[in-house]
């Protein structure tokens, strides 16, 4: 796929080559600490989040999913397979940390309400809906390409959305830790949309080179408050900033897809800036790697 890339000096630009050195330290695991052991056979496994755990236009829908549009064939329904696992997904596209603790969407129960005793794994992608991550790659390109009715946040929002985040983030690994002491939690990050070396524009990522360089930026502070979250938890995180380099919308092998208006109807792609089959399938495979074997799979 061709890309276009752009030198800037621009602020976002700057500040991106002085973020994304940072990347590779937020995305360690977590220290070494007392972890539950990997779950067994039959064991109950909770998959919390958002829309890239949800996995909306990715292989068939479940049906009873509605408004969440969830897939039979995001990263925990690949897991919970392989591993034989009792999959409960509550994971819901456009839900944030509230979401999980305090109040469900379309009328469902917040999805901690899923975490039980018995758990014996917990995944948790969130945290991007928080700081509208992907609202503004998508408005951003709306406007980038000459659309109407563009959404973008206004930057002192975001940062003031990204000053609460981390705190978000531990009360929703410590009432999962409340509900479901024995229970393996891990914490996921977001594939990358955006590659990280440069400004770059191609027709999946149609960005200006400062919007390019802005949404990086967030991706790489997002990115550093959920590995900061499981470091100062010591649990675990599957670092998806380092699994999707290289596989950006841009990429010759994209693990997430580009650009189309939101508008689109149905079910027949990935929405846009959103993980494909190929990135469901990295995620769990990552996701096996971190919880490692039980030793009765």
């Amino acid at each position: 796929m061709k890309r276009h890339v752009y030198s800037s000096g621009s602020f976002f630009t700057q500040r991106l080559k002085t973020v994304v050195t940072l990347l590779a330290s937020a995305v360690l695991l977590a220290p070494a600490a007392a972890r539950s052991s990997a779950p067994r056979k039959g064991d109950l496994y909770v998959s919390m989040g958002s829309s890239y755990a949800a996995g909306p236009g990715v292989g068939t829908p479940v049906a009873s999913s509605g408004g969440c549009r969830r897939s039979e064939s995001n990263f925990a329904d690949i897991v919970a397979r392989e591993r034989g696992l009792k999959l409960v997904d509550v994971s819901c596209s456009g839900a944030t940390t509230g979401n999980i603790l305090d109040h469900g969407q379309y009328g469902l129960p917040a999805q901690i309400e899923a975490v039980t005793p018995d758990a014996r794994l917990v995944s948790i992608l969130i945290g991007g809906n928080d700081v509208n991550y992907v609202a503004d790659l998508m408005g951003l390109s709306c406007r980038d390409t000459g659309g109407a009715n563009c959404r973008v946040t206004d930057p002192a929002e975001v940062e003031r959305r990204l000053a609460i985040l981390p705190e978000s983030l531990d009360r929703v690994v410590m009432e999962v830790r409340r509900r479901a002491p024995a229970a393996r939690i891990v914490l996921l990050g977001y594939l990358p949309a955006v590659p990280g070396h440069a400004a770059v524009s191609c027709a999946a990522l149609p960005l200006a080179p400062d919007d390019a360089a802005r949404m990086r930026a967030l991706y790489v502070r997002l990115a550093q408050i959920i590995g900061g979250a499981a470091r100062r938890n010591g649990i675990d995180v599957v670092p998806s900033s380092v699994i999707g380099a290289g596989h950006d919308a841009c990429s010759e092998v994209p693990y997430v897809a580009g650009y189309h208006p939101p508008q689109n109807p149905g079910w027949a792609a990935p929405v846009a800036y959103h993980p494909n089959q190929a990135g469901m399938n990295k995620v769990a495979e990552a996701l096996n790697e971190v919880i490692g074997d039980s030793g009765a799979r």
